[in-house]
């Protein structure tokens, strides 16, 4: 038997497509369909990753320009208020054949964006703790909502590549987002390389969390390679994002082409096994890669993975 296609998706963020939300959401999504892919993201295309919780939680705001932790965290209003949640309806609206991808920006990642730059009251600084666990428990109705939505739910935790001291109680914040979301429908992506302090096998033990997300194919990524395995993803029941292709070319000759992403795909099945890819994907989200080389690379990505097989 033929095996199908590897399921291609993107991390998140796409460049903006009109000024006018619900039409960048539409185009969004078409643009995606048009180029072949199956999982389908909202694009993010109101703001960037950190700035729809800065706007949207007590205790943090935005300042010219940067956020900052501004008293005790919590959810303003019902998860219905939140602006991804708004904009997956939205979404449905449109196209009600469509089950979306959205991601949402991590504990340690959002909380460490923010308090980097100052905490005015009710947290001792960026290493309080209570500041993680706050923001993971106003995550968690807003992953709900998403999750009872019908969309797949992704959580972003690139900073986990850093290393902590306390790495395995800032990976266990995720499962306190994810509690109760369908585990087939939920994933954590960690971008950077994962090589360092065991986070790899911290985020193996993820009890809520069925597929991880790692980057493969930029300069800094490409030895993440050599730190997943097939045993130890089946031995907790895990399956594997794949990001097969770079999203850091200046130009297009430096975009990965069709055959490159078939390779990269070998190489990364070869590891891990082809029935534990959950999905193919860039490395990360698009939004600060160059506009006119985002198709090229997605093209290039769907074209690897028929060329893969």
């Amino acid at each position: 038997m033929v095996p199908e296609l590897l399921r291609t998706t993107t991390i998140g963020s796409l460049p903006r497509f009109d000024d006018d939300i619900e039409t960048a959401l539409g185009k969004s999504v078409e643009f995606q369909r048009a180029l072949g892919l199956d999982l389908l993201s909202d694009g993010e295309q109101r703001t960037d990753m950190i700035s729809y919780f800065a706007e949207s939680f007590q205790g943090l705001e935005v300042r010219n320009g940067f956020p900052v932790v501004t008293g005790k965290i919590g959810l303003k209003g019902s998860p219905e208020d939140f602006t991804k949640v708004k904009d997956l309806v939205t979404l449905r609206q449109l196209f009600p054949d469509v089950s979306p991808k959205v991601a949402i920006t991590g504990p340690t990642t959002l909380g460490m964006t923010c308090a980097s730059r100052k905490v005015e009251s009710h947290y001792k600084g960026l290493s309080d703790f209570s500041l993680y666990e706050d923001i993971a428990a106003a995550l968690a109705p807003i992953a709900k909502a998403l999750a009872d939505r019908g969309a797949y739910v992704q959580i972003d935790e690139p900073f986990l590549s850093q290393g902590f001291k306390d790495l395995p109680e800032r990976v266990a914040l995720l499962d306190e987002v994810a509690r109760g979301l369908p585990r087939d429908r939920t994933s954590v992506h960690v971008c950077g390389y994962i090589g360092r302090f065991g986070v790899v096998g911290h985020l193996l033990r993820l009890r809520s969390v069925s597929t991880l997300s790692f980057a493969f194919s930029g300069r800094l990524e490409e030895p993440n390679i050599s730190h997943i395995d097939r045993a130890q993803f089946e031995e907790h029941g895990k399956k594997l994002g794949a990001g097969c292709i770079s999203v850091t070319p200046m130009s297009e000759s430096e975009v990965h082409t069709p055959d490159q992403v078939r390779s990269k795909l070998g190489d990364i099945c070869g590891r891990v096994g082809r029935e534990n890819v959950a999905y193919a994907h860039p490395d990360c989200g698009l939004r600060a890669t160059k506009k006119e080389l985002v198709p090229i690379i997605l093209k290039n990505m769907r074209a690897g993975t028929v060329l893969f097989g």
